[in-house]
């Protein structure tokens, strides 16, 4: 496991066997991270974010909900994800993101695929990655 990834919570919150919520670290730490910056509204002029201490974390993903499926939704939607993760999340580099409509548990979503790498050294200036992680998410 890459250490310095981290340990931590795993969103969403679940229970693990023990009776505790359940944690993780490396990748599968990183991929709750990326869902949780994507998932997480933040502040933007018509909302004040969804994290009172930390209105800004998060993404504008949810200004795109009830919009018109088209081109412009799908470049907007890029631009939000690729912003917020290089806001929020900097071990991972963004390499392609792909945004659809879809129905998802009998509901109509907005699915994001994107292909991500994770900075797999905690070494600066050492340019070696984890390559080619695929997540989708669904808001």
């Amino acid at each position: 496991m890459l250490e310095f990834l981290g340990f931590g919570l795993t969103r969403p919150f679940q229970r693990d066997g023990r009776a505790d919520f359940a944690a993780a670290g490396g990748e599968q730490l990183v991929r709750s991270a990326v869902g949780q910056v994507l998932g997480t509204i933040g502040a933007s002029e018509i909302t004040p974010g969804e994290v009172p201490w930390r209105t800004d974390f998060g993404s504008l993903l949810h200004r795109l909900r009830h919009q018109k499926n088209d081109s412009v939704l799908q470049e907007l939607g890029r631009v939000y994800v690729v912003d917020a993760l290089k806001r929020w999340e900097p071990r991972v580099l963004v390499t392609d993101v792909r945004i659809t409509r879809e129905e998802h548990d009998g509901e109509n979503v907005l699915a994001i695929r994107l292909r991500y790498d994770v900075i797999s050294t905690n070494t600066p200036g050492n340019n070696v990655i984890l390559s080619g992680i695929d997540q989708t998410v669904h808001v």
